[in-house]
């Protein structure tokens, strides 16, 4: 029976394993395309973490096709001599590494490219709300050769293969189907005519460099690529001497939760799709997806779906899980709950690639130090895990306090529908602070009970409260404070509620009334003009039982109804069954201010010192434990 751990061959590559990372934005960059410091640790961390094959971020054929700011390039000369410290990072490690060339049309950002995005028809990219221009005879034959002088560079720049994006919604899938191709000249009549002529312009410039091509088994959008509609790029790979087929799901602009891999997304119908393709090539398959999972991987190779295994986020939350089940270290896994709170919404933000469970994705742990100290760490959630755990990586003497049970708030997050998965993550916290051997007192801390500890550092992480908010009459109303919710310590009633605050923990709760307590109408209130997006407000928003008023401030119950305003205009919105509040959060610091003059060094983390999530918790947790 084939092994994840086989020596595999595509075409002149030869890999160690199965493995290979999938293309995963970093937005570590800049507007040049250089690269830099975090780049080089995160692709050396990963090489040395066991990968035969590292796609790299991917890299637009032309500046046009850019997604994002921070991103690599390969239109410009000085993009070779730049990516070439990457290939080299990734040589001297072990891996082999391959450049994904894209062009991204409809979906390229204008603030990446400094124009508006190009695209076989003007059809607007619903993830970005952008529409973009109908490319000309004179742009598509532009950015063919593009592709051809991409492929000559990722040569020049040490890469041992190049994969050619030719779906996930870019700009070669565009072309393929009616509904984002209405043109009517040749590249409209024969759709398949661009994705030919940049195979022709890519492999005359490969110079027998491998080609991988990249496509997305099913759009699930209607009129959409189907496995059926992925024929012609099967058949275009098999006569031109592509090594590989490498399938995803969804378009980048249609439906984001597929090509993300959300949480959501039935992995039923994943496999069902990879199935599907895997019978219509002749070429070998790399899948990925939600691949994490050492199970899924073994049945994967034994039902014949997929021969290699690609790995995207999940990488940004443990770099060495292909080193770690190779020595039979599994419970060593930092397993990814698909959150994408750390490495997406961070990639959109600017911020860079990163996971909330994490904080070393392109740094190096911490090592022991020479020095003997001594930490207590008080309160057991994500900021008082992390932070014991990277004490005790340092190998520092450490006792965590925790009154109740480890996780914290951590626990909570994985109590709403599609967020199962979140315990894994946590799971994956609590043994890595067992694995360092800290000591747990489950009894709440007071100064006594750390001066017996005589500790060299105190970190107070301690969390935050929930409270009902002081609002006019909201003393008559059926109330429950957001973490009571979700605790289960009161139940909700009726079959109308009224959610206070549409941030994460609100939108949660909104979902969860729905789902798993039938609630019939669920109203949501928030204070700002325009919520940050993410896909628990994009269900909410497409759901009719749930109506999100944005921009109000609820001013007063009364014997009628909750009386609401909204542009300086009070509306009176009816009378509700149960109050969710999720605006009332402090952080609680009571224990550090009666203890900050007690002791020299004490240091305040997480929610005790500022309300963020669990991405700030171990990132506080990071920085206070690499001061000693």
């Amino acid at each position: 029976m084939s092994s994840l751990f086989d020596v595999v061959r595509l075409g002149n590559l030869e890999l160690k394993n199965r493995f290979v990372m999938a293309p995963v934005k970093t937005a570590y960059g800049n507007p040049k395309g250089e690269v830099n410091e975090l780049h080089l640790k995160f692709y050396e961390k990963l090489a040395k973490g066991g990968l035969s094959l590292i796609i790299t971020e991917p890299v637009a054929v032309l500046k046009s096709g850019r997604e994002h700011p921070k991103q690599l390039c390969i239109d410009e000369e000085h993009c070779v001599s730049e990516l070439r410290k990457i290939t080299d990072v990734i040589h001297k490690n072990g891996s082999l590494a391959c450049l994904n060339i894209n062009h991204a049309g409809r979906a390229a950002n204008p603030k990446a490219s400094g124009q508006p995005p190009l695209a076989p028809s003007a059809i607007t990219c619903p993830a970005t709300a952008q529409t973009p221009q109908e490319l000309t005879k004179d742009q598509i034959k532009e950015i063919i050769k593009a592709f051809g002088q991409a492929t000559r560079k990722a040569k020049e720049a040490g890469f041992d293969a190049v994969e050619l994006q030719a779906g996930m919604g870019y700009l070669i899938a565009q072309f393929l189907k009616d509904r984002t191709n209405k043109r009517n000249d040749e590249y409209g009549k024969d759709k398949s005519l661009f994705a030919k002529e940049v195979f022709e312009e890519v492999f005359s410039n490969a110079s027998g460099m491998s080609i991988i091509v990249r496509i997305s088994a099913n759009e699930f959008v209607d009129g959409g690529i189907t496995p059926e509609d992925n024929k012609v790029i099967f058949e275009l790979a098999e006569n031109y001497g592509a090594v590989a087929i490498h399938a995803g799901l969804g378009n980048a602009c249609d439906t984001p939760p597929w090509y993300y891999s959300a949480t959501f997304t039935p992995e039923d119908k994943q496999i069902e799709m990879f199935k599907k393709v895997k019978s219509l090539t002749k070429l070998p398959l790399i899948v990925d997806g939600r691949m994490a999972n050492k199970q899924k991987m073994e049945a994967a190779l034994k039902d014949g779906w997929a021969d290699l295994i690609g790995l995207g986020k999940s990488l940004a939350c443990d770099q060495e899980i292909v080193k770690k089940l190779q020595e039979g270290k599994d419970d060593e896994v930092y397993y990814c709950g698909g959150c994408l709170q750390g490495c997406l919404l961070k990639v959109k933000a600017g911020v860079g690639l990163g996971c909330i469970i994490n904080p070393f994705v392109n740094r190096d742990r911490f090592e022991k130090s020479d020095k003997k100290l001594k930490f207590v760490v008080v309160g057991g959630g994500p900021a008082g895990m992390a932070a014991a755990t990277y004490a005790a990586m340092k190998g520092y003497d450490t006792v965590l306090f925790e009154k109740k049970k480890l996780g914290g708030q951590f626990n909570l997050a994985v109590k709403p529908p599609f967020k199962e998965s979140m315990q894994r993550p946590l799971d994956s916290m609590i043994k890595e602070l067992n694995r360092y051997g800290v000591k747990v007192r489950y009894e709440e801390a007071n100064y006594d009970k750390i001066k017996e500890e005589n500790p060299d550092v105190v970190v107070i992480a301690t969390g935050a409260t929930s409270s009902i908010p002081n609002i006019d009459g909201i003393e008559n109303e059926y109330v429950i404070d957001a973490f009571s919710y979700f605790e289960n310590t009161k139940p909700p009633k009726g079959k109308r509620a009224l959610v206070l605050g549409v941030g994460l923990i609100g939108r949660e709760a909104m979902e969860d009334l729905l789902v798993k307590k039938g609630f019939e109408e669920v109203v949501g209130i928030d204070i700002l003009k325009e919520l940050p997006a993410d896909f628990t407000l994009a269900r909410l928003s497409s759901n009719p039982k749930v109506k999100i008023i944005t921009g109000a401030k609820l001013e007063r119950f009364t014997e009628n109804g909750a009386i609401i305003n909204k542009d300086t205009k009070e509306e009176n919105i009816g009378k509700f069954d149960t109050i969710i509040t999720s605006i009332g959060t402090k952080p609680n610091k009571d224990l550090y201010e009666f203890l900050k003059d007690k002791f020299d060094n004490i240091k305040l983390i997480g929610d005790a010192n500022n309300i963020g999530d669990i991405y700030q918790a171990t990132h506080d947790a990071y920085d206070v434990i690499a001061k000693y």
